[in-house]
């Protein structure tokens, strides 16, 4: 059994590396090209490499070096989206509150006319 976490360990840490790269990847895609479809495909096929090879990678180590990837992978993943997540929500709050506080200003400005 020891033996197997020799190999599995650094199999797992390669798919949180392969999850940096996507996620990164993709979110800067996103930032950058915004809405346009053609473009967010045509990045999806630069990202899309690293989850395939880690997980070639980890299959050379059996099902459980292909887990392992996979588990890193997703770890990475979760820890990402609530990230940014919570950024977004901070951002999404902020904004709301700017937007309330320039609604009390018109009515103020209405009501005072």
């Amino acid at each position: 059994m020891p033996e197997k976490l020799v190999i599995y360990i650094p199999l797992y840490f390669l798919g949180l590396v392969a999850g940096f790269f996507y996620f990164y990847h993709m979110w800067k895609s996103l930032v950058e090209y915004g809405a346009n479809k053609k473009r967010l495909m045509f990045s999806m096929f630069f990202r899309l490499p690293f989850p395939i090879v880690a997980v070639l990678l980890g299959s050379l180590a059996g099902i459980g070096g292909i887990i392992a990837v996979l588990l890193g992978f997703t770890t990475f993943q979760t820890i990402f989206l609530i990230k940014r997540g919570t950024k977004l929500k901070k951002e999404v709050e902020e904004e709301a509150k700017q937007y309330h506080q320039n609604e009390e200003g018109n009515l103020r400005e209405n009501s005072a006319k």
